[in-house]
């Protein structure tokens, strides 16, 4: 894992680059327990993902499609499936943002 590190070879790249560290401490340094530390960190945070305008309008649209499309039971009524559920929802988001 030291060897891919993307964060052990940035680090090694700059202290090469600034030319004041030899190639070999470089190295040592880069591959330190401090270093991968700091990148298993990075590893484990999750960026943040937020939901589009057209993903919140499809959502709202689906409800109301499948709402039309199941019987009570929650079986699909005859000639309706998720296929036809979401091509109608697509439908509707795509007039809603014209």
């Amino acid at each position: 894992m030291a060897d891919d590190c993307p964060t052990c070879r940035a680090v090694e790249a700059l202290l090469v680059g600034s030319r004041r560290v030899p190639k070999p401490v470089a190295r040592k340094i880069a591959r330190s327990k401090v270093t991968r530390r700091a990148d298993k960190a990075l590893r484990r945070t999750k960026t943040i993902r937020r939901a589009s305008e057209y993903q919140k309008k499809l959502s709202k649209h689906l409800k109301k499609e499948r709402e039309k499309a199941t019987k009570k039971n929650g079986d699909f009524k005859k000639g309706h499936s998720m296929k036809t559920v979401m091509a109608r929802a697509h439908k509707c988001v795509k007039k809603e943002m014209r």
